[in-house]
């Protein structure tokens, strides 16, 4: 199974879906935006090296709501998708196309600003590169011994 940033977001948009009938956007949008709809951002993230040729993906992201200013039951709106997010983000279904996995989200937290709610969390995950060779097997081959 592939690990990256666009599977995430796609696997993330693929649960907005489910539950809203709303656009999905992966980035800012000039014009055109259909409103209420869904943004999703790519936040600090972090890269530390592991043993064994692994290492550790922290990924920060930034689900953002966004509906019509001043709408009316927008609060009530607002905190109902809220809940949707916390029901269905502390879990979700990561698909790189070859398989799905549920994958953990952690440091969830949730605010609103300008009417909009930002609903922040990481995805913590190790991962490895695939290898080419296997360097006993190499030397192996190379005829290399050790010397008694």
């Amino acid at each position: 199974m592939t690990f990256t940033i666009a599977n995430v977001i796609d696997s993330i948009a693929g649960v907005l879906k489910a539950g809203y009938d709303c656009p999905v956007y992966l980035g800012p949008n000039q014009q055109g935006t259909d409103y209420p709809c869904f943004f999703i951002f790519l936040m600090p993230s972090s890269i530390s090296d592991e043993p064994d040729g692994r290492y550790f993906r922290n990924l920060g992201l930034d689900v953002v709501y966004v509906q019509e200013r001043n709408a009316a039951g927008g609060n009530a709106e607002i905190q109902a998708v809220q809940e949707y997010l916390d029901e269905h983000l502390l879990m979700f279904d990561y698909s790189d196309g070859t398989g799905t996995v549920s994958l953990h989200t952690y440091e969830r937290e949730a605010s609103t600003e300008d009417q909009e709610l930002h609903y922040k969390f990481h995805i913590r995950q190790r991962v490895s590169l695939p290898r080419d060779s296997n360097p006993m097997r190499v030397m192996e081959e190379n005829n290399v011994t050790e010397k008694s």
